[in-house]
């Protein structure tokens, strides 16, 4: 009885897991070292390139392994397919950004007064002489993020920074300029520095607090050092910072300067004199 000849290996097939296995340590990696400031922009944007570059090489491998399989009955099925695995993986953040450019607003810088926008003062040049969006960004932000406006708060100003300034601690925010409005400042702010979630990469943030008469209005800015779209993150900053600041502030009241406590009444009280008796007429003869 002739012993049927083994089957090859699938042309492809090996390699492909080898390239697999590639993108995914490499990718998290650069974002461990990049959190913990020990990579910079340029290097990580490298080594996320190169880990994408592997992960499509491992598509290609994988798919013409597949296609020899399919053809020649040759071995190698479960490599290809968990090559394709490891690959989708690795490939699902490009697939996010890109999906973002192509549905939200390009946009590195967000406030909701687009108008009158706070200022930055601290920030880099080329977040400070950067240009504000014209009027077809501004109308395309405000379909794109219309939550995103400013906050009014029957409070002081002076209590509104208070939890302002407690929120950006709570972050880990740097901040870089701060005035505290007073008695003789109706505004006042705080500009500070963030990052980004995944990346760690560099942004600016500023909040204005004014007097209104009623009560405060708080503006924020966000805007991205690095590139010219955000993917959203300036807007999601702002909504994440507005939504803890409601939080915060949700029940508070101001104490009343004017409210005095009651005097202490004795309950020894003395009883009412006596009515004076009038005198008695006097007989005149």
């Amino acid at each position: 009885m002739m012993r049927r000849p083994p089957r090859r290996l699938a042309p492809g097939a090996r390699i492909a897991l080898r390239l697999a296995l590639l993108p995914l340590p490499l990718m998290i990696l650069a974002v461990v070292l990049r959190q913990f400031d020990r990579l910079e922009i340029a290097p990580l944007f490298v080594t996320l390139a190169l880990a994408w570059l592997l992960a499509m090489l491992a598509l290609v491998a994988a798919t013409v392994a597949l296609r020899s399989i399919w053809r020649d009955g040759d071995e190698g099925a479960g490599m290809a397919i968990g090559a394709i695995a490891l690959a989708i993986a690795a490939l699902v953040l490009p697939a996010i950004v890109v999906l973002d450019l192509a549905r939200l607003p390009r946009l590195a810088d967000v406030s909701t007064d687009v108008i009158d926008p706070p200022l930055f003062t601290a920030a880099p040049d080329q977040v400070v002489m950067r240009p504000l969006p014209g009027e077809e960004l501004q109308a395309a932000q405000l379909a794109a993020y219309p939550a995103i406006v400013p906050r009014h708060y029957p409070l002081s100003p002076a209590r509104v920074y208070q939890a302002i300034d407690g929120l950006v601690a709570a972050r880990g925010w740097t901040v870089t300029d701060e005035r505290a409005p007073d008695a003789d400042n109706e505004v006042g702010w705080i500009e500070a520095g963030a990052k980004t979630f995944l990346l760690a990469l560099p942004v600016d943030v500023v909040i204005r607090v004014i007097a209104d008469g009623s009560g405060t209005l708080v503006d924020m800015r966000s805007a991205v050092r690095i590139g010219a779209h955000d993917l959203g993150d300036d807007a999601a900053r702002i909504g994440d910072f507005f939504a803890d600041l409601d939080t915060s502030l949700q029940g508070v009241a101001e104490p009343d300067d004017d409210a005095r406590p009651a005097e202490p009444q004795d309950d020894d009280t003395a009883a009412p004199l006596p009515p004076i008796p009038e005198p008695a007429p006097v007989s005149r003869r």
